[in-house]
């Protein structure tokens, strides 16, 4: 995945987290499902192998920020992080 491509679904990804209860404490299972969902969203189909690359790919890439703390705080570490991760 290019990092153009990365930086849409990371974020599209920071945006559900913040508009999908921020509040809420993040976890690996709201990380995972929202990042699936970025994917899918990007590709406009479900079926091609390389959504599956492409989810993990994504999580690859934001696997060192810290999984602590509210949806909303997570977003906003990532949207701070998007210029790092994408380069």
């Amino acid at each position: 995945m290019d990092s153009a491509t990365l930086d849409v679904i990371l974020t599209a990804t920071a945006d559900r987290l913040t508009v999908m209860n921020p509040a809420t404490a993040i976890s690996v299972g709201a990380l995972h499902s929202e990042v699936q969902l970025s994917v899918w969203d990007w590709h406009g189909i479900y079926n091609d192998a390389a959504v599956g690359r492409d989810i993990t790919d994504t999580l690859a890439a934001v696997a060192d920020l810290p999984l602590t703390g509210s949806r909303g705080a997570y977003a906003e570490r990532l949207r701070e992080q998007l210029g790092a991760v994408t380069r």
